[in-house]
């Protein structure tokens, strides 16, 4: 059969007409399908049969009456061009003619199926991770805004020891202005600013011609009233019997007075002594000077023992006791601490300072502290309390408060604070031991708000 249809074939001189190599050389797939690159999905594959194919974009050559050789199957298995070459729009340079030999001729652009295989399977891939990731996305998303992460610390009771301190300015602890209630002269004064002087220690020597003349003019004056009061109550009406008994009171009192004086503790055979011990500190009468009834002549201190009286807080109102151990450190002597106790508490707050006034009496031997030096103190209490991280506190100045987390939510709590130290706030109601409080993560919580704890805390050192 080939050999009588490759015995048919004649040359034509129609430019249509198949020239090629001789029908014992096969065609490339290339030459068969007119690649233009020369490459195909079927590259180097080799058909036994050369069919001749027009270039797609080539136009319809005019018809003709020569007749085209073919070879191949029985005729009566017709395929028409647009089937041989594939075409897509159903037209082609032989349409309507019909041909013997059915050829596959594949389309030009189409790809190999291995290679579009891959192609489909990397996409494939490639979509199931863009998924993947956005559901991993938005899960996160949902978690994030569903709960807080947030870092606990696990409160407990401790023994802790405060320090409650504030300022404050010396005092001695007595302090005496000697006076004297008559008008006198002095003769002489015997002691000098800065001089330390003991008790009944002569002090200044006054006249006492001037306090004797007194005491006997005061002694008949009430012998007087007396002789008076005696006449008019045997014939004088009512309101004169009166009137003479007051002016027997009032000379029988200015007289017991002066006798008084005369032998008070203060003046001694004429002389004023110093009822305590202590630094003169202030001497304002000179010698032979006359001097006015209750006019200051001079100033002792006692300055054995000082008093600081030391401004607090109010907040620490209730951590300062009489009796509680201070330690005192002078402005001026930054490197001297002394022991003293608490004496007295002033109920009375300074509403310029919000403070209230606390003593503290300081033994002072060896004069280090000196009336009018500033020091601070430091009152020392212990206590148990809560002890919490000043991070986890919110508002630590007024209406202080912490969240609670419990079952996965945190809660605010308000809470009472008692003391203070450098990292750590001291608590006494509010908490319970064992409860986890929001450490890290409190600026944007809300009361009742799920949170997730990261990590718990249980320690905290200063």
């Amino acid at each position: 059969m080939q050999n009588q249809l490759y015995s048919g074939l004649q040359p034509s001189n129609n430019t249509h007409a198949y020239r090629g190599p001789s029908p014992s050389q096969p065609f490339s797939h290339n030459q068969l399908n007119g690649s233009n690159n020369g490459t195909s999905p079927m590259e180097g594959e080799t058909h036994p049969l050369a069919v001749p194919v027009p270039h797609r974009n080539a136009k319809s050559p005019p018809k003709s009456n020569n007749t085209h050789a073919y070879w191949g199957p029985s005729p009566s298995q017709p395929i028409s061009y647009n089937q041989l070459n594939g075409s897509k729009n159903g037209a082609s340079l032989m349409e309507g003619e019909t041909h013997p030999l059915a050829v596959p001729v594949p389309h030009r652009n189409a790809k190999s199926k291995p290679k579009r295989n891959r192609r489909v399977l990397i996409f494939s891939s490639a979509a199931s991770l863009f998924v993947l990731f956005g559901a991993l996305f938005l899960v996160t998303q949902f978690i994030s805004r569903s709960s807080h992460n947030v870092t606990l610390y696990q409160v407990n009771v401790q023994n802790v020891t405060q320090n409650v301190g504030g300022g404050g300015i010396v005092f001695p602890l007595q302090q005496l202005a000697l006076t004297y209630p008559e008008s006198e002269q002095a003769v002489s004064v015997l002691v000098h600013a800065g001089d330390t002087v003991w008790p009944n220690q002569p002090l200044i020597q006054l006249d006492n011609k001037q306090l004797n003349i007194q005491i006997k003019q005061a002694a008949d004056d009430v012998s007087a009233a007396q002789a008076y009061l005696n006449s008019v109550s045997a014939s004088g009406s009512a309101v004169a019997i009166a009137q003479a008994q007051q002016q027997y009171d009032l000379a029988k009192n200015r007289y017991n007075s002066l006798v008084a004086q005369a032998s008070s503790l203060t003046l001694h055979r004429g002389n004023l002594v110093a009822p305590m011990g202590g630094v003169v500190t202030e001497v304002d009468i000179n010698p032979g000077q006359a001097f006015a009834a209750n006019t200051p002549l001079l100033t002792i201190m006692d300055e054995s023992s000082v008093i600081v009286h030391v401004k607090i807080p109010l907040a620490d109102l209730n951590q300062v006791h009489i009796g509680q151990s201070a330690e005192v450190t002078p402005s001026a002597l930054p490197n001297i601490n002394l022991t003293g106790q608490v004496s007295s508490i002033i109920p009375q707050a300074d509403p310029q300072t919000d403070t209230f006034e606390v003593w503290v009496k300081v033994p002072n031997a060896d004069k280090n502290l000196l009336p009018g030096m500033s020091a601070f103190v430091r009152i020392q209490s212990s206590s148990r309390a809560f002890v919490v991280p000043r991070l986890a506190v919110l508002n630590t100045d007024r209406d202080s408060s912490v969240f609670v987390v419990r079952n996965e939510h945190a809660y605010l709590q308000r809470v009472h604070i008692i003391g203070r130290s450098i990292s750590a706030l001291y608590i006494d109601a509010g908490l319970s031991s064992h409860d986890d409080v929001v450490l890290v993560g409190s600026d944007q919580l809300h009361d009742g708000e799920q949170v997730h704890a990261v990590r718990v805390e249980k320690y905290i050192s200063d």
